[in-house]
C-alpha cells in the first residue's frame, strides 16, 4: 500500500482536464496518475490557486465521511472542516496568487476532521504549494490519519464499500444508504427520486473493443454523471453496466430536468478507443421514494424494471415506474419464462417440505407437503411466489409439475432403499396438469418406475382448478385413487361454489383456507367458518387440515375444535429435503 510523499506531488499536473493525451516521455498519463493516487493510503486533495477543488482521491472522501466525495469546483474551506483540540475551526483558506510570495512551499497542520456522522478523526494535513516558476499554480493537500492502524482500517473499509473500478459506492453500500434514508424519513414532506441507469449497448463495446475499453467507458461515464450531482445526491455502481442515482429532496418535475441534464451530458460525450468512436447512451428508469415506499431492495427492483422497459423502447429512453405497471409485470413474467426453462435444464429447481401434524395424536408428523423453490444463478433461493405465477401464465407449470413428481418419487425410493422412515408426501398439481388427459398415465408410470408405494402419495388440487377442469379432474382422481393414492382439496372455502361441487369430488382431505385460520382467535366469524367446514367434512367422512397454523394458541384452539391436522410456521417452516446416504436421484430436464 503506497503512501503519498512530497515526491509524488508532481503528479498533480497530470490531473488537469485540459489534455487527455499521454504526456511526454518520463511522465504518467492522467489516468495512470489518478489510478495511483486512488490507491495510496492517504487522503489527497488537489486545488487550484484559489483553493477550489480540482481532484480528491477516494480516501479523502472516506476520511471526511462523505460518500458523495469532495466534488470538483467546490471551495475546499467549505467542503472540509478541520478543528483544533479546543473545538475551534482551523482556517483552510489557502491564499491566492496575489500573495504567492508569502506562501511557504510546505506547511503542516494538525487537527481533527469532523465527519458527517459527527465523529472526530485526528489527522495531520500537509499542504504543498505548487509553482510554475514564480507563479502559484495550486495546492496538494495530504491528509494522513495519525494512527497507522486506523489509516489501514480506513482504506480497507473504503475498499469493501466501493467499486474498485469507478470508485463509486457499490450496490451493498448504495442499498444500505437508501434503506437508512427510508428509515429516517417518516414525515409526508420528504420526497426523493431513485434513478436506475443502464449503459445502452455496453456489451457491444465489451465484445468488439475488449474489456479494457468497457472499463474505460464506465470510468468516463462515472465522472460525467458525478459532475451532474447536486449536493447530497448519491451515485453508485450497482451492476456491471448499471448505476443508481438517489436524488434527495427532489420533486418529479425537478427529477425530469435532472434526467434531461444527464442525457444531454452523456449524449455530448464521444468515447474514443484506438481507431474507434462510440457515442454512448443511457436507458433510465425512475421511481418515487416517500414515506410509503417499500424496502430499498424492492425500490431498486422497481427502478430496474422501469429501466428495462425503457431499454426495450430503444436508446436514450426514460421510463417512470407506474407509467405502465401492467407492461412491467408482463415483462418481468416473460423474463421468468426463460429462467424457469433454464432452471429445469440446469437442475436448479429445489424440493422443500413442510410437515403436517396430527392434532389429535400429540402433533405427530402425519405427512409432508412438497414445495418447490428455485436456485438463482447467484446461489440465492428464489421464492415460488416470484416464478410460479409466470409458469402458470405462460403454460409451463406442467413442466414444473413433472419435474417435481419425477424427483420426489426418486427421493421417496431412496428413503425406502436406505431403510429410513418412509414418510408420506403431498404433491401439488396445477390446473393445467389436471386438465391434461395424459398426465394420470405419466404419474402412474413414474410411480411404477420408482417403485414407490402409492399409499405414500397424496395429491393436492385447488378447488378452483378442480371446478374449472371437473371432468378431467374426476378421471385423474379416480385413476390415482384406484392405484392407492389419496387426495386433498386445497384452499377450501375461498371459492364461491365449494359446497355445490364437494359432493362430486371424491377427496380424502379438505385443507381449510388459511385466510380463515390465521385470524380465528380474534375473529368470531372466521372461527365459525373453520368450525362449520370441519363439521361438514366430518359428516362426509373427510379429514380436515388447517393451513397457516402460526401459534401454539391457534394449534390448541384447532385441536379443541376437532380439526384433524395442521401445518404452518407454528409447527415448522418449509425446509430443504434432508440428504439421504446413497446415490442421489439424477435430474430430469
Amino acid at each position: 500500500m503506497t503512501e503519498f510523499t512530497p515526491k509524488n506531488a508532481a503528479f498533480h499536473g497530470l490531473l488537469t482536464e485540459a489534455d487527455a493525451e499521454a504526456l511526454s516521455c518520463g511522465s504518467l498519463a492522467p489516468a495512470a496518475a489518478e489510478l495511483a493516487l486512488g490507491e495510496v493510503a492517504d487522503g489527497v486533495v488537489v486545488t487550484d490557486c484559489h483553493g477550489r477543488i480540482r481532484y480528491s482521491n477516494p480516501l479523502a472522501s472516506e476520511l471526511s465521511g462523505n460518500l458523495v466525495g469532495l466534488l470538483p469546483g467546490q471551495p475546499l474551506a467549505g467542503s472540509l472542516s478541520l478543528y483544533d483540540d479546543g473545538g475551534e475551526a482551523i482556517d483552510l483558506s489557502l491564499g491566492s496568487a496575489e500573495v504567492a510570495g508569502n506562501i511557504p512551499s510546505r506547511r503542516e497542520l494538525r487537527g481533527n476532521i469532523r465527519r458527517e456522522d459527527g465523529e472526530l478523526l485526528e489527522v495531520s494535513v500537509v499542504i504543498h504549494s505548487l509553482r510554475e516558476g514564480v507563479n502559484l499554480e495550486g495546492y496538494v493537500l495530504v491528509l494522513r490519519h495519525t494512527s497507522e492502524v486506523r489509516r489501514i482500517s480506513s482504506r480497507l473499509s473504503w475498499q469493501s464499500s466501493h467499486d474498485a473500478l469507478t470508485h463509486l459506492p457499490n450496490r451493498q453500500t448504495f442499498e444500505h444508504a437508501l434503506q437508512q434514508l427510508l428509515s429516517s424519513d417518516t414525515g409526508p414532506r420528504h420526497h426523493h427520486i431513485l434513478l436506475y441507469l443502464d449503459v445502452y449497448q455496453f456489451k457491444v463495446v465489451n465484445d468488439t473493443l475488449g474489456y479494457s475499453a468497457g472499463d474505460a467507458l464506465l470510468i468516463a461515464l462515472a465522472k460525467i454523471l458525478t459532475r451532474c450531482l447536486g449536493k447530497g445526491d448519491l451515485l453508485g455502481r450497482v451492476g456491471s453496466d448499471e448505476f443508481a442515482l438517489l436524488l434527495k429532496d427532489c420533486t418529479l418535475e425537478e427529477a425530469k430536468r435532472i434526467v434531461t441534464r444527464l442525457r444531454e451530458a452523456v449524449n455530448g460525450f464521444v468515447f474514443q478507443w484506438e481507431d474507434s468512436e462510440t457515442r454512448p447512451a443511457l436507458s433510465i428508469g425512475a421511481v418515487s421514494v416517500d414515506s410509503h415506499a417499500p424496502p430499498a431492495s424492492q425500490l431498486l427492483a422497481s427502478a430496474n424494471d422501469a429501466c428495462s422497459a425503457a431499454r426495450d423502447q430503444g436508446r436514450n429512453r426514460v421510463k417512470f415506474f407506474g407509467d405502465s405497471r401492467k407492461a412491467l409485470e408482463k415483462r418481468r413474467e416473460s423474463t421468468w419464462l426463460a429462467e424457469i426453462h433454464a432452471a429445469i435444464r440446469e437442475d436448479r429447481l429445489l424440493l422443500y417440505r413442510q410437515p403436517v401434524v396430527a392434532l389429535q395424536d400429540k402433533n405427530r408428523i402425519h405427512h409432508y407437503e412438497v414445495l418447490v423453490r428455485m436456485q438463482g444463478r447467484d446461489g440465492d433461493v428464489i421464492s415460488p411466489g416470484l416464478f410460479l405465477p409466470a409458469a402458470e401464465r405462460y403454460g409451463i407449470i406442467d413442466e414444473v409439475d413433472r419435474w417435481v413428481i419425477r424427483n420426489i418419487f426418486r427421493y421417496m425410493a431412496l428413503e425406502q432403499s436406505s431403510g429410513a422412515a418412509g414418510f408420506h408426501y403431498a404433491i401439488n398439481i396445477s390446473g393445467i396438469s389436471l386438465g391434461d388427459e395424459y398426465f394420470a398415465d405419466f404419474v402412474l408410470g413414474e410411480l411404477t418406475e420408482a417403485g414407490v408405494a402409492p399409499s405414500r402419495v397424496q395429491f393436492e388440487i385447488t378447488e378452483t382448478s378442480a371446478i374449472n377442469n371437473l371432468d378431467r379432474a374426476l378421471v385423474f382422481i379416480h385413476k390415482l385413487r384406484a392405484a392407492g393414492c389419496s387426495f386433498a382439496l386445497d384452499d377450501f372455502g375461498r371459492g364461491a361454489s365449494s359446497l355445490a361441487y364437494l359432493r362430486q369430488l371424491p377427496v380424502d382431505y379438505l385443507k381449510i383456507d388459511g385466510s380463515f385460520v390465521r385470524n380465528m382467535l380474534e375473529d368470531e366469524i372466521d372461527s365459525a367458518m373453520v368450525s362449520t367446514v370441519d363439521h361438514l367434512a366430518k359428516r362426509m367422512g373427510i379429514s380436515t387440515i388447517a393451513e397457516f397454523a402460526e401459534t401454539p394458541e391457534l394449534l390448541e384452539k384447532l385441536r379443541l375444535m376437532g380439526v384433524d391436522y395442521a401445518q404452518g410456521f407454528g409447527i415448522a417452516a418449509a425446509a430443504c429435503l434432508p440428504e439421504i446416504s446413497g446415490p442421489r436421484p439424477s435430474s430430469v430436464s
